[in-house]
């Protein structure tokens, strides 16, 4: 067995993907900064409503299909790192329970013939049907899975209800907490509030959690393509 950890040709890939990962973010960060402080300016203004505003703003959203990153990113702007896990789990959630009860139905036949055309969607039903609950962790620890997507074809599987909801919580926390910290530590930045030691800190956890998120990734592609592949075999 060899010494090494990852061999070169993967080692280069997870790095490479890391960066492609961290230029997104960061263009997403400069491309919506003015927006999230004019909005941090309006929610400051809102006093108590300022958390009901977020959770309607982020549930709509999520309804209509628009990428949740950013709200993540712009819940640790505007809340901090804590209120703001707490804020978007409780939102996340929420929008996850909705999608779900739409897709079972008053929306299940628009939904179906939407997520039928997409091969992606044959793989989770597969999956799901064979491992349940681990499928919706591990799909939902990867940031790379469109978790509104997600949400909707989950509700189309036989899933259970408080399954599906319980392991989509657990295993958004870690993306979620991504997220919101690095929407933290970008309103530390602009606001001049962050020093060496601390943003070298922030850094190394950033890397090793993209690094972790980056395998789940890999491994839940992996679970749901085998899955499919043992599924037509029989």
């Amino acid at each position: 067995m060899s010494g090494k950890l990852l061999p070169k040709h993967k080692l280069k890939l997870l790095i490479g993907s890391l960066a492609i990962l961290a230029v997104i973010i960061l263009l997403g960060w400069l491309t919506f900064r003015d927006y999230l402080i004019y909005v941090d300016d309006w929610l400051a203004q809102l006093g108590y409503w300022s958390i009901p505003a977020f959770l309607g703003i982020y549930l709509l959203a999520t309804l209509v299909g628009l990428p949740a990153i950013f709200l993540f990113l712009a819940a640790g702007s505007l809340f901090g790192f804590n209120k703001g896990v707490f804020l978007v789990s409780l939102a996340d959630t929420l929008s996850a329970s909705a999608c779900y009860g739409l897709g079972r139905t008053i929306a299940r036949k628009r939904i179906k013939q939407w997520l039928i055309k997409r091969p992606q969607f044959a793989q989770l039903d597969h999956a799901v049907a064979q491992k349940g609950w681990k499928i919706v962790f591990l799909t939902r620890l990867s940031p790379f899975l469109p978790s509104n997507i997600l949400n909707y074809g989950f509700s189309l599987t036989r899933i259970d209800f408080w399954h599906y909801i319980f392991f989509s919580w657990l295993g958004m926390l870690p993306v979620i907490g991504l997220y919101v910290y690095l929407g933290s530590v970008g309103t530390n930045l602009i606001k001049g509030e962050a020093n060496r030691g601390t943003m070298a800190l922030s850094v190394v956890g950033i890397l090793a959690t993209i690094a972790v998120l980056l395998y789940t990734t890999k491994l839940t592609r992996q679970v749901l393509s085998s899955q499919f592949n043992s599924s037509k075999k029989k």
